[in-house]
């Protein structure tokens, strides 16, 4: 029995590593015109893991990627503008590891969503006048998002909620330089961390958004250094209810140490806290037109200038 096993065992082995073998091997990269009579979504339907799908022209549609899709790279290239119309999201990421660069997504109540516990990265992507939310990472899934451009947006530029975690303008924890995004002239705010969710924000322009440039609420919470946050009609920086900040570190020069700057008054406080929260870290230039900081009840101010 035991000898009958091991081979078993054996013949399983040797079956595993050779599908992985066939899955590498297939991986491939793959080509749509949204101008042809192919769409969009149709051709991400077929990628297999490994797999890149360069996309040129104008798709008109509400793309998905679903579940089964994961491990790919879906690639603009620079050339590709994805218009989900007025109805639901432009770009909807449900699969795991999935990297889309280089396209600009425009229409739709939201221009890209990630939820359902997917994970995906956004590079070099221009979402412009959507009419919700730009980017929406939601329902305990995770984001990296980086030298990409939101604007425009009718509602908040980028919200990360339903316990779901973002790194916006950079990409690892070894990373020694940014890889900013703008994030302005969005109706909203320009950030939002809400509803048990998890946020580092690291050397991004978050300005001239219609509210406060980022907001941290229910507790939530977000590292937030070496960003600009420049102009917002609200506060530079919101937080609140069981909530808290890091502004950087209380010394360094790095990426993750440095504090956050204002060179045009914010609408309200640089810094306010509302309801049992807390901040940490160092000040630097953030200002509001109310002053620089305002701290309310249960709040703990452990930041130096």
């Amino acid at each position: 029995m035991n000898a009958l096993r091991k081979s078993l065992l054996t013949v399983l082995a040797s079956v595993a590593g050779f599908s992985l073998l066939v899955s590498i091997a297939d991986a491939a990269t793959k080509r749509v015109s949204c101008s042809s009579s192919k769409t969009l979504n149709s051709a991400i339907a077929k990628l297999k893991p490994g797999d890149t799908l360069l996309v040129s022209g104008t798709c008109n549609e509400n793309a998905v990627v679903p579940a089964n899709v994961n491990n790919v790279v879906i690639d603009g290239q620079g050339q590709t503008t994805i218009d989900g119309g007025s109805e639901g999201a432009t770009l909807t990421i449900r699969g795991i590891d999935v990297w889309v660069q280089n396209l600009t997504v425009t229409g739709g109540q939201t221009g890209i969503q990630i939820h359902r516990s997917s994970s995906a990265t956004v590079d070099n992507v221009i979402v412009n006048g959507v009419s919700g939310t730009g980017i929406a990472v939601r329902g305990s899934s995770t984001a990296r998002i980086v030298n990409s451009t939101i604007q425009n947006s009718g509602n908040n530029g980028v919200s990360v909620t339903e316990n779901s975690n973002a790194r916006i303008g950079f990409l690892t924890n070894n990373d020694t330089t940014v890889s900013p995004n703008t994030i302005m002239g969005n109706t909203g705010r320009g950030i939002t961390v809400t509803e048990s969710s998890n946020a580092t924000i690291i050397g991004n322009n978050v300005s001239n958004n219609g509210n406060d440039g980022i907001l941290v609420n229910a507790v939530s919470h977000a590292d937030i250094a070496s960003n600009t946050i420049d102009g917002n009609t609200g506060h530079g920086i919101n937080f609140g209810r069981n909530s808290g900040v890091n502004l950087g570190t209380d010394s360094g020069s790095g990426i993750f140490d440095t504090p956050n700057s204002t060179t045009a008054n914010n609408g309200g406080f640089g810094l306010r806290c509302f309801i049992n929260s807390y901040a940490d870290g160092r000040l630097g230039t953030l200002n509001g037109a109310s002053g620089q900081t305002d701290f309310g009840s249960g709040c703990i101010n452990s930041t130096i200038p």
